[in-house]
C-alpha cells in the first residue's frame, strides 16, 4: 500500500501511558500507546516523523498527538468512510467539550484547562511510503495547496491555528456519551431522514461545534445565534415559545429526576409555572400564560438572538433574574443546557438510558445492582 492514511488529532493531548479509549468501532489513544500496533514499520517511521512536524503555540513539536485505530486492529492505513469521518469529528468534539464544567463566576479562572472544538479537529492524511512527498491543502471556498515537500525536510513545519489553545492534558471522555453520540451521528449520516431524533441531534451537534471554535473571528453574538439554531434543530421549530415548551416536555419526560440533577441539566424537576408571559395575538388582544424558569429563560434568550439578528446589538448579555439556576451569561448557560438536551435525546436509544447522568451515578448504580441478591 503506497499511501496508507493516518487518522489523528494532533492537538488533543492524551496521557501517554494510558491504554487507548475504546468506543464503537474505534480506539483513541496517544502515539505512545500504539507503539506496537503498526502494520508496517515504514508506515510507523514515516508517520511518526510526519507527526513531529506539527507544532504547538510555543513553536515546539506536539509531544503527544492522539491517533485513531479500528478496534482490535493494527494501524494499517485503511480510510474510514465519509460518514464515519464526520461522525468521529462530531462525537470527539462533543464528548471532550462535555468534560468542561459550566462557566460560573467561581470557576472562570480555570478555563485555561478547557477543551475547545479545535483540540478535537480530526485529520486524515495520506502517508507516502515510497517517496515521502507531502502536499498540504487548506481552505474551502478557495483551496490552497502547497507541495514540493518531503516528510524528512527540515523546512516542513505545520503550524497550529492562530487561536489554538492547547491544554496541558485533556480529560478522558465519558465513554457512554462518546459512543452514543458517534452512533447517533453515524445513523443519521448513513440514513438521513429515517430517524428524526438522530437527524435533529446531528444537526444540533454541527452548530454546537461551530459555537465552540476558539477563533477570534467568531464573536459571542454570532455564537449565540449558532446555539439558538441548534435548539431549533433539536425541537423542529423556530418559534421561541414552541421551543421553550418542547424543551420543558423533553425534561419532564425524564423519570426519577431530583433537584440535584440541575447540576448536569440546569433544569430541575422542582420548576413550576410561576412567571407570567404576555403577548398580543393577531387581533391585538393581550394574552398571558404562566411559564417555568426554563421557559422564561429560553424566551429571553431568543429575544437576545432576535436583537442580534434584527437590531444589530452586539453585547454579551446576562440573564440576571435572581434565585434561578439559569442566572449567568446567556452563551455559557445555553451551551451547557444544550449539552444536557442532546444527551437526554440520545438516552432514548436502548442502552443509553442514563447517558445524561454523571458517571459517578452510573458507577454507583451498577455497583448497587451487582451487590443485590
Amino acid at each position: 500500500m503506497p499511501h496508507p492514511h493516518l487518522l489523528f488529532c494532533p492537538y488533543l493531548p492524551l496521557p501517554p501511558t494510558v491504554n487507548p479509549v475504546k468506543f464503537a468501532d474505534w480506539e483513541l489513544g496517544s502515539l505512545q500507546s500504539f507503539e506496537d500496533r503498526w502494520s508496517d514499520p515504514r508506515f510507523k517511521d514515516q508517520a511518526t516523523t510526519f507527526l513531529s512536524k506539527f507544532l504547538g503555540s510555543d513553536d515546539e513539536p506536539i509531544e503527544n498527538p492522539a491517533l485513531l485505530c479500528r478496534k482490535g486492529k493494527q494501524l494499517d492505513g485503511q480510510k474510514p468512510s465519509g460518514e464515519e469521518m464526520r461522525a468521529l469529528e462530531l462525537s470527539l468534539a462533543f464528548a471532550f467539550i462535555d468534560r468542561n464544567p459550566r462557566l460560573l463566576p467561581e470557576n472562570a479562572d480555570e478555563a485555561w484547562g478547557w477543551v475547545t472544538a479545535d483540540n478535537a479537529e480530526l485529520y486524515l492524511w495520506p502517508i507516502d511510503l515510497e517517496q515521502g512527498h507531502v502536499t498540504t491543502t487548506n481552505g474551502l471556498i478557495i483551496l490552497v495547496r502547497t507541495g514540493g515537500y518531503q516528510i524528512g525536510d527540515t523546512k516542513l513545519v505545520l503550524r497550529p491555528p492562530l487561536d489554538l489553545h492547547l491544554p496541558s492534558m485533556a480529560c478522558s471522555p465519558d465513554l457512554l456519551v462518546l459512543t452514543g453520540i458517534y452512533e447517533t451521528a453515524l445513523e443519521s449520516l448513513r440514513s438521513p431522514g429515517e430517524g428524526s431524533d438522530s437527524d435533529r441531534v446531528r444537526i444540533a451537534l454541527e452548530w454546537f461545534v461551530k459555537a465552540w471554535r476558539n477563533t477570534a473571528t467568531l464573536h459571542f453574538p454570532e455564537r449565540l445565534v449558532f446555539l439558538k439554531t441548534a435548539f431549533e434543530a433539536l425541537t423542529g421549530s423556530s418559534k421561541k415559545w414552541k421551543i421553550a415548551e418542547r424543551l420543558r416536555e423533553i425534561f419532564e419526560e425524564l423519570e426519577h429526576t431530583t433537584e440535584r440533577d440541575s447540576e448536569v441539566l440546569v433544569w430541575s424537576p422542582k420548576e413550576k409555572p410561576v412567571h407570567t408571559r404576555t403577548w398580543r395575538d393577531r387581533e391585538g388582544r393581550l394574552q398571558s400564560k404562566l411559564v417555568t424558569d426554563l421557559e422564561h429563560w429560553f424566551i429571553e434568550f431568543s429575544e437576545v438572538r432576535n436583537d442580534i439578528i434584527h437590531e444589530g446589538k452586539l453585547t454579551l448579555p446576562t440573564y440576571s433574574r435572581p434565585d434561578t439556576a439559569y442566572k449567568g451569561e446567556f452563551f455559557f448557560t445555553a451551551e451547557f443546557l444544550l449539552r444536557g438536551v442532546i444527551k437526554v435525546l440520545m438516552s432514548k436509544k436502548p442502552g443509553y438510558e442514563d447517558a445524561w447522568r454523571c458517571e459517578i451515578y452510573r458507577d454507583l448504580n451498577a455497583a448497587w445492582a451487582d451487590s443485590s441478591p
